[in-house]
């Protein structure tokens, strides 16, 4: 079957695209989806490169699968053949508090230099 999900391609070193659930093991031979929802929407992130990932872009598009009922996130690393499924709090949780940190550390830096 022919996803027909719509892509969102967004200049952080990702791609995110909605997908059924029931299509998650068909698209993704051997994830382990025991512990997520596939009952309704997943959200499919697939990132080619981390080091070139905005993880505020990120966090944005995954707080507006959230508000859109998404429950499940698979992110992917297709370079690698890398994925995981994860409930859509933990992974934007994981998000956040990355990109938290990268902020400390950039202040951090500033403050260390006397910027």
């Amino acid at each position: 079957m022919e996803s027909t999900a719509a892509v969102q391609s967004i200049q952080g070193g990702f791609k995110a695209e909605r997908e059924f659930g029931f299509q998650l093991e068909a698209r993704f031979p051997g994830l382990d989806l025991s512990g997520v929802d596939t009952e309704g929407i997943a959200i499919v992130v697939e990132v080619d490169n981390p080091r070139r990932l905005n993880l505020y872009q990120l966090s944005k598009v995954l707080v507006g699968a959230a508000t859109g009922g998404v429950k499940t996130a698979v992110i992917s690393f297709p370079s690698k053949k890398l994925s995981a499924a994860v409930p859509l709090f933990n992974l934007f949780a994981l998000v956040d508090e990355n990109a938290q940190l990268k902020e400390l550390q950039r202040l951090e830096a500033a403050i260390r230099t006397g910027v």
